[in-house]
């Protein structure tokens, strides 16, 4: 990867088919040519860094061949003795990552840092398991590359597909392309046939959240969790508004996902216990809501929790009725998040409430349960939680408190031969919302394929305890289904197991699996997900008028 310092400003003209660049010199990427008379966004993407920029920093610190080993080393431990869907991935995907990393540490030398940070990224990808990852050491952690705009799809009432531009930053906005325009073709690829190519390199469980996450990567990539771009820049064919076919290039910028006091931040905690998120996807969260949805104000002793809830009342068909989005159950407690979902849902009118968690990558798995809780009448079933039946898990159980109801099954299953413990819940809703107002009226969920973790765990709930029909965009959720434990918490408990690591580098590994409850009792959730009731494909209105096609179906449910 060229660490050249060049810094492609975009470019627009109006043009037929997409041509190749060709580098003009060994050192680095030809700056692109600007045709006569064409124009381009006045600014870089503010508060950010070009890509060859960023990425000589990098490089100019590599890490020692010594770190590389620590690196391997660990995470064939985590996958061998304490990865709990191992036996399951094995199975579904043909994969054996445990020698994978062997061959690998055989094969450090030559690598270059970035091709060693992509071996051994690409080994855990090939998990299909998002809470399982490895996350790159400074200066790529907190940190997300992107183009500054965001892509959705829609598709006609024939099955064709199209693809917005959905929103742009405002530095960007040039000779057409803006909010609405339509893509055509990417590096002079067919947008199709790109987006399924972005769609074959992310580690979606199933083809649908695969294909929602090629779309999402078009224009961000989280660098904690996936290695940069190879290209510096992209070549855009687009569609205008206006009906002109257009095309521009723009440039790779690196931001901070979230700053404080300037400093890059991780999107989520490293030494909680209950969490079950995509901790690459709540990156990217925070970075668009910084770019494309800055929070007001806060009012002086307001009580919110804006970054993850928002809701609204909405007009269909002559009937009122709620609608609560959630955006991320990345909180710092759960009893606080279950009040705030218990305010909004008790202000709902007679006609329901709309429960919305697209895009939710998850969170705290009991800040989740207890949402659910104040979303029902009655005490709901939460889903299970077990552990592989090894060694580490064993001694886990014996060091930490909070295992102890664990230990005899694991104990019993090294002699029985049973791959997984028994399942136990992992929180009690009932008493995480003691006192809190319940909602009894009619409500719908809608769910998609970026729904996951603790959204699964939500969404599973919802439908296991019968609180309503889900309606989807996709058919699955995205099908996480862990309690999700970094390498950090974990060296707490296993001292003697597991070593410190190299330069901030991390692991996260899914270290309970998840079942589900009453009718669907011992089901994973893991690469199955949640079934939608309805599908509902998402129409040009839906992205440009406040998806009023999509709630226009929830409320026909909710009629129903």
């Amino acid at each position: 990867m060229s660490a050249a310092r060049a810094r492609p400003t975009g470019t627009a003209r109006a043009t037929g088919p997409t041509r190749a660049t060709r580098p003009t010199r060994a050192t680095g990427p030809a700056k692109p040519a600007r045709p006569t008379g064409s124009t381009g966004p006045a600014k870089p993407l503010p508060e950010s860094v070009g890509l060859a920029e960023f990425l000589a920093r990098a490089e100019a610190d590599p890490l020692p061949l010594a770190a590389r080993y620590e690196l391997v080393a660990a995470a064939r431990v985590l996958l061998a003795e304490l990865y709990v869907h191992l036996p399951l991935k094995r199975a579904m995907h043909a994969i054996d990552p445990v020698q994978r990393l062997r061959l690998l540490e055989r094969r450090l030398a030559p690598l270059s840092e970035l091709q060693f940070h992509a071996e051994l990224a690409d080994t855990f990808r090939d998990l299909r398991d998002l809470h399982t990852l490895y996350q790159l050491p400074t200066p790529y952690r907190g940190h997300v590359a992107t183009l500054g705009f965001l892509v959705e799809r829609y598709t006609d009432p024939d099955g064709t597909p199209h693809h917005l531009v959905s929103k742009v930053e405002p530095t960007l906005v040039h000779a057409g392309f803006d909010a609405g325009v339509e893509l055509e073709a990417w590096n002079g690829v067919p947008i199709d046939r790109a987006i399924e190519r972005h769609a074959a390199a992310q580690a979606g469980s199933h083809h649908e959240a695969r294909l929602a996450r090629g779309l999402e990567s078009l224009t961000l990539r989280p660098l904690r969790t996936m290695p940069p771009p190879d290209e510096h820049w992209v070549q855009v064919s687009y569609r205008t508004r206006s009906g002109r076919r257009r095309e521009t290039r723009l440039p790779w910028r690196v931001r901070a996902a979230d700053q404080q006091a300037g400093r890059a931040q991780d999107p989520v905690p490293t030494l909680a216990t209950g969490l079950g998120i995509d901790a690459g996807n709540e990156a990217t969260r925070q970075l668009k809501r910084r770019m494309f949805a800055p929070p007001p104000a806060r009012r002086a002793g307001a009580r919110t929790l804006r970054s993850v809830l928002a809701h609204r009342t909405v007009r269909l068909g002559g009937r009122a009725y709620g609608h609560l989005r959630i955006f991320s159950f990345n909180v710092a407690g759960a009893r606080p998040f279950a009040e705030q979902v218990a305010q909004v849902a008790a202000r709902a009118p007679a006609g329901g409430l709309i429960v919305d968690v697209r895009g939710n990558p998850g969170g705290l798995v009991p800040a989740a349960e207890s949402a659910l809780q104040v979303l029902s009448g009655e005490p709901i079933a939460p889903v299970s939680f077990s552990l592989a039946t090894t060694g580490a898990a064993l001694a886990l159980a014996g060091a930490h408190t909070g295992f102890r109801t664990w230990a005899a099954s694991i104990r019993s299953a090294l002699e029985t031969g049973e791959v997984y413990s028994q399942g136990f819940a992992l929180t009690d809703p009932a008493a995480i919302t003691a006192g809190l107002t319940r909602h009894t009226g009619p409500k719908v969920l809608i769910t998609d394929a970026l729904s996951y973790s603790a959204a699964d765990v939500f969404a599973a709930g919802f439908q296991d305890n019968g609180l309503g029909p889900v309606l989807g965009t996709a058919p699955r959720t995205g099908a996480g289904g862990a309690n999700v434990w970094t390498h950090e918490l974990l060296r707490v408990w296993l001292p003697e197991l597991l070593a410190p690591l190299p330069r901030g580098a991390g692991f996260r590994v899914a270290l309970r699996r998840a079942t589900r409850a009453r009718g669907n009792v011992d089901v994973p959730l893991e690469d199955l997900g949640v079934q939608a009731d309805a599908v509902h494909a998402l129409t040009r209105r839906d992205l440009t008028g406040s998806n009023r096609d999509l709630l226009t179906a929830a409320a026909a449910l909710l009629a129903g």
